[in-house]
C-alpha cells in the first residue's frame, strides 16, 4: 500500500494541487475588501486563478507557473515579466526566481545572446516556438524586460539573489553589451540596421529570429519599435542601480549615462514635434504608424509601463488616447492599462477595467497574464502600495474616490507581511504584521504642510507624483505595530 500510494503521488497531477497547498507561508493568504464588492469578487477571482497556474516542484523545470497561451504549459519571458510582482504579492518568490534564473541561464553566444524565448514544464525550450539554436522565435526587447523586471523583483522581495547569484549577473552583463552590440541596437545603430541581422540561417522561423519589438502585427515589414527604446531605457537603468548596489559605481555611471543617451533619442526620434504624438513602428520604406488600435495594437503603454515620458503632458495626451480605444484592445494589451490609469487619475475607470476583466462575460479572462496583474493592479495601482529593499522603505499612496476605503492584508513584502488600510485620501492605517522593523513612508495626495501619526502632529515633506502634488512622512514601524497617517487628529 506504502509503494502504491508514493507511485499514486509521483504520477498524479493531483499532486501539484497537494504541493501547492503545502506551501503556504504567503501564499493564498493576502485578501482585499473594501466598499466595492464587485471589485472585492474580482481580486478573490483573480487570486484563485493565478494561484491555480502555480506548479511545484513536481515538473522538471521545478517551481513554475503557467505565463503563456493558456494550456501551453510553459512561461514566455515577456508573459514572465509582467506577471512576476503580481506573484510575488501571491507568494511566489520561489517561482519567479526559479524561472528567471532559467533565462539567465540559457543565454549564450551560440544564440546570438538570447535566451530561450519559452520554457516548458519539461525544462525544455517550448517546441512551438524553437527547432534549434539558429532557428527560433525571438522578440528583442525581452532580454530588456528581464533584466528590468528582475530589478523590480529585488525591490519588492528584498532577495539578494537577482543582485548577486552568478547567473544572473552573467545574463545582465551579456544583455546590456554583447546583446545590445551583436544586435545593433544602441540610438547610434538601430535606425540603420540590417532587419534581417542574425537570422540567415533560419529555415523555420526565419526574420521572426530577432523581431525588434513585442508588435507582431503591422502593415509591412517592421524595422523596429518604440517599445525596444523604451526598454532599453529601463534596462540599463535597472542595471545601473544593480552594478551600485554591488559596489560598482564607476560602472554604474557609464550605464546610467547609456539610459539618459537612449532617453534622449526617444525623444528626439520617436516623438513627432509636428503631430505632437509618439510614433510607435518604424517600417522598412521609412514610413511610421503611431497610435493603432484593431488588429495592429497600440504598443505605446510601453512607453508608461517602463516609465520613460518625462513630460506629464505627453502623458496625459496618451492616456486619454487609451481610455477612448479601451474596449477595441485585446487583453494582453488591457492587463498593463488599470495600474497606468490610476495613477494618473482615472479612479472610477481603472476599477471598472478590472471588474470588467475579471467577468465571465470576458471570454479570454483565463489568460494567465489577466489573473496575476490585476493584483498588481490593485495593491500598486488603487492602494500606491511600492517597495524599495535597498532602502527597507514601503511607500504608499491612496487613491481612492472620495468616501471610499479599501484593506489590504497579509501582503507579503521583503521578508515582512504586511496591512494596509485606505479611509478615501486623507487616512491610511499600516500594520507590520511580521518580520523586522521597516520604514513606512506614508504619502496622503494634497498639500499637507502637517500630517498627524497617531494624532501627534508632525511636519510632512512634499512631493509630486505623476502631475499631482503629495505630502509625506517617514515612519519606523517594528514588528507587530500599527501606525496611523492622516491629514487630521
Amino acid at each position: 500500500m506504502k509503494n502504491f500510494l508514493h507511485a499514486l503521488w509521483s504520477t498524479s497531477r493531483l499532486s501539484t494541487f497537494l504541493v501547492l497547498c503545502m506551501h503556504t507561508p504567503a501564499q493564498a493568504q493576502v485578501t482585499f475588501e473594501s466598499n466595492n464588492a464587485q471589485l472585492d469578487s474580482a481580486f478573490a477571482w483573480a487570486k484563485k486563478k493565478a494561484l491555480s497556474f502555480a506548479h511545484d516542484g513536481t515538473d522538471p523545470v521545478g517551481y513554475w507557473y503557467e505565463a503563456a497561451l493558456p494550456q501551453r504549459e510553459a512561461f514566455c519571458m515577456r508573459d514572465v515579466s509582467h506577471q512576476a510582482i503580481g506573484a510575488a504579492m501571491l507568494g511566489l518568490n520561489e517561482h519567479n526566481r526559479n524561472m528567471f534564473q532559467k533565462f539567465a541561464e540559457n543565454i549564450n553566444a551560440e544564440k546570438d545572446y538570447c535566451s530561450y524565448w519559452e520554457i516548458n514544464r519539461h525544462n525544455q525550450p517550448a517546441p512551438v516556438d524553437y527547432e534549434n539554436d539558429k532557428d527560433f522565435w525571438y522578440n528583442l526587447p525581452a532580454n530588456f524586460d528581464v533584466v528590468y523586471n528582475a530589478w523590480r523583483l529585488y525591490r519588492w522581495t528584498g532577495d539578494k539573489n537577482y543582485l548577486q547569484h552568478p547567473a544572473f549577473q552573467k545574463f545582465y552583463a551579456l544583455s546590456m553589451y554583447n546583446y545590445v552590440d551583436h544586435w545593433q541596437l544602441n540610438y547610434d545603430k538601430v535606425t540603420v540596421r540590417n532587419r534581417k541581422l542574425h537570422s540567415s540561417n533560419a529555415q523555420r522561423f526565419g526574420v521572426n529570429r530577432g523581431i525588434p519589438t513585442y508588435n507582431e502585427g503591422g502593415r509591412g515589414e517592421t524595422k523596429f519599435g518604440i517599445d525596444l527604446t523604451a526598454a532599453l531605457i529601463a534596462a540599463y537603468g535597472a542595471y545601473a542601480e544593480i552594478l551600485k548596489l554591488n559596489g560598482e559605481p564607476d560602472k554604474a555611471t557609464i550605464y546610467a549615462n547609456k539610459a539618459k543617451r537612449e532617453q534622449q533619442f526617444l525623444n528626439d526620434f520617436w516623438w513627432d514635434k509636428q503631430k505632437q504624438e509618439y510614433r510607435s513602428v518604424q517600417y522598412a520604406d521609412q514610413s511610421f504608424d503611431y497610435f493603432m488600435v484593431g488588429n495592429d495594437q497600440a504598443f505605446l503603454h510601453y512607453l508608461l509601463y517602463f516609465d520613460v515620458i518625462d513630460d506629464q503632458a505627453q502623458v496625459s495626451k496618451l492616456m486619454e488616447q487609451y481610455r477612448k480605444n479601451y474596449p477595441k484592445l485585446i487583453v494582453e494589451l488591457k492587463s498593463y492599462l488599470p495600474i497606468l490609469f490610476y495613477e494618473n487619475g482615472y479612479t472610477q475607470l481603472a476599477t471598472q477595467m478590472i471588474i470588467d476583466l475579471c467577468s465571465p462575460e470576458n471570454t479570454r479572462r483565463d489568460y494567465p497574464e489577466n489573473s496575476f496583474t490585476v493584483i498588481e493592479h490593485v495593491t500598486r495601482g488603487l492602494m500606491g502600495i511600492d517597495a524599495d529593499a535597498s532602502t527597507n522603505t514601503i511607500n504608499t499612496l491612496p487613491r481612492l474616490e472620495t468616501g471610499d476605503w479599501a484593506e489590504l492584508k497579509m501582503l507579503p513584502v521583503f521578508s515582512n507581511t504586511i496591512s494596509v488600510k485606505h479611509m478615501g485620501t486623507h487616512t491610511t492605517l499600516f500594520t507590520n504584521q511580521s518580520g523586522a522593523a521597516l520604514t513606512w513612508r506614508a504619502c496622503i495626495p494634497g498639500n499637507h504642510k502637517y500630517l498627524y501619526v497617531n494624532g501627534v502632529k508632525q511636519k510632512s515633506e512634499q512631493g509630486i507624483d505623476h502631475g499631482k502634488s503629495y505630502a509625506s512622512i517617514a515612519i519606523t514601524v517594528k514588528p507587530g505595530e500599527a501606525m496611523r497617517v492622516s491629514i487630521n487628529r
